[in-house]
């Protein structure tokens, strides 16, 4: 049996098209491929879609919406007791009865590909090589085909840090000692990430993309391209979720997450996610986050990853822009802030937290 496995990492999609696969469920099993859920809540919500369709009214289960999301972070959890399952996902059962529900779909459904979709199996190299091996032994009999989509580590980082700040995170700006955490790091060391797959599954499929080239025609479109598996037409293509921290209000987060307390740096944050689409700010992509000092030095360090890259797929260069790296964006962050504070300070009304409020209007640079 194929089994299509998509490892993120992280800002690449993996939201989307997660959604995508949970809302097309029905119609994906009537063409042989199985998405399957791993628990008893997403099994019986996607039993009443398949009697009733679709239910508007009722909140989507995050076990459903996100279930090998779920199912990875369970298994992370069980293989290293410092790592804990993410409080949405609360109430799920042990990793051998989430394996058994997805041989039992397997066993009665017959699909002819089964597809796995999480950015944090992106993660599970690093934490313990166990959790691929453990997908091999409880499918002994797959082929496995592994698909991850790579961006541009520069264009990465900026993203991930947004990503960070917005769960209220306290870092340091990127430019001012931030990056230099993520050196060692799977953020920036794509070998950390592919190494342990491709050392557990030699004969597996791999699929390496650069995200420039995803991103023109959507995550889903190329990831229905790259599974070689038979999508059947007309099926639901959800917005694209999650969208990055724009890089302009990034300063305004870092510092609401280190001054402020924590319930009201978290309305600063819900304020902003709202308001700052409205503003007519300059482009995240024209905000420099790092200077042409730490981008040389990113530049040098990430050479060698570039390299493991172009060795693993037969591209050179895999990045087909990466000197792009060396080139500094045309408006400073902290211009950007300053930009971006001026028109926030003209919507505090919309704020409804008094401290955030405050915080806000005597924002200084």
């Amino acid at each position: 049996m194929q089994f299509v496995i998509f490892i993120g990492p992280h800002k690449v999609g993996s939201s989307q098209l997660q959604d995508f696969l949970y809302r097309n469920y029905v119609r994906l099993i009537q063409s042989g491929i199985l998405y399957p859920m791993i628990e008893a809540e997403g099994l019986s919500f996607m039993v009443s879609k398949a009697i009733i369709g679709d239910i508007d009214d009722i909140p989507l289960p995050v076990n459903a919406r996100e279930a090998h999301n779920a199912f990875a972070y369970k298994m992370i959890s069980e293989v290293d007791e410092n790592r804990f399952v993410p409080a949405k996902h609360m109430g799920l059962p042990r990793t051998r009865q989430m394996f058994r529900a997805i041989k039992k779909q397997i066993e009665f459904v017959q699909p002819e590909a089964v597809i796995l979709a999480s950015e944090v199996f992106s993660t599970f190299g690093v934490i313990s090589p166990r959790l691929i091996q453990t997908l091999l032994d409880e499918f002994p009999d797959a082929h496995f085909r592994v698909i991850a989509n790579l961006r541009r580590v520069d264009n990465y980082l900026a993203s991930w840090h947004g990503e960070r700040l917005k769960a209220g995170e306290r870092l340091h700006p990127l430019g001012r000692g931030g990056l230099q955490s993520y050196y060692d790091t799977t953020h920036f060391d794509y070998s950390q990430i592919l190494e342990p797959w491709v050392n557990a599954m030699p004969e597996a499929d791999f699929v390496l993309r650069d995200f420039s080239a995803v991103r023109a025609g959507g995550t889903i479109a190329d990831f229905k391209e790259q599974s070689c598996l038979n999508f059947p037409k007309n099926l639901t293509t959800p917005a694209p979720l999650n969208p990055s921290m724009h890089r302009g209000v990034q300063e305004i987060v870092r510092r609401g997450n280190a001054q402020l307390m924590p319930e009201v740096a978290e309305s600063l944050r819900d304020f902003l996610e709202v308001v700052t689409p409205e503003l007519d700010l300059p482009r995240s992509m024209d905000i420099e986050m790092y200077g042409s000092d730490l981008r040389r030095d990113m530049y040098e360090r990430f050479e060698d990853v570039h390299d493991f890259l172009c060795d693993m797929t037969g591209e050179t260069p895999f990045f087909a822009n990466l000197e792009n790296m060396l080139r500094e964006r045309p408006i400073p962050e902290l211009e950007a802030t300053a930009i971006a504070v001026s028109k926030l300070q003209g919507q505090l009304k919309r704020l409804p937290d008094d401290d955030a409020r405050t915080f806000l209007q005597n924002f200084a640079l």
